[in-house]
């Protein structure tokens, strides 16, 4: 029998959570880290196990699971903030090229941690890291189908939405 959780007991494993989140503790400075750059509303550090020299991860320093929880405001300043760290990497590295930025939103996705952030990982000649993404490829009438399906749930979403 499945039991519904009450406010409270939601809050209190949130709380929870956060306690136990080691990207919390960082932020808290009870844990060090290679701090890049650091705000009111975020903090960059160096990734200890990188996928290349110089990865970065930035994240807000609210706790907050996954994107769909990130208030507007908090994710707009993420992205400004993603584009001048992109910006450093760049400039940094003389032979880093491009910059792949990545963000891993449930476990499914690759979701590692509990605490929402982005990985701005700089893209080297010949790094080995692969991010094929291609699938399957869909015929017409398959793209249509899904488009139809997204707009459809796209207006349902939007009519719920207090005005």
């Amino acid at each position: 029998m499945s039991q519904e959780l009450s406010q409270e007991e939601i809050q209190k494993r949130m709380q929870l959570m956060k306690d136990n989140c080691i990207f919390c503790k960082i932020i808290k400075k009870e844990i060090p880290a290679q701090i890049i750059f650091e705000d009111d509303i975020c903090l960059a550090i160096l990734d200890i196990n990188p996928a290349t020299k110089g990865h970065i991860l930035l994240m807000p320093k609210e706790h907050y699971m996954m994107m769909p929880m990130v208030p507007d405001q908090v994710l707009g300043h993420l992205t400004v903030m993603s584009k001048y760290l992109t910006d450093l990497i760049k400039t940094t590295f003389d032979d880093s090229k491009d910059v792949t930025v990545f963000i891993a939103n449930g476990a499914a996705a690759g979701q590692q941690s509990q605490h929402f952030m982005s990985h701005l990982i700089p893209r080297y000649e010949n790094d080995n890291i692969n991010f094929d993404i291609k699938g399957e490829k869909l015929n017409e009438q398959e793209l249509k189908n899904l488009a139809e399906k997204f707009q459809a749930k796209l207006v349902e979403m939007n009519s719920q939405q207090p005005q």
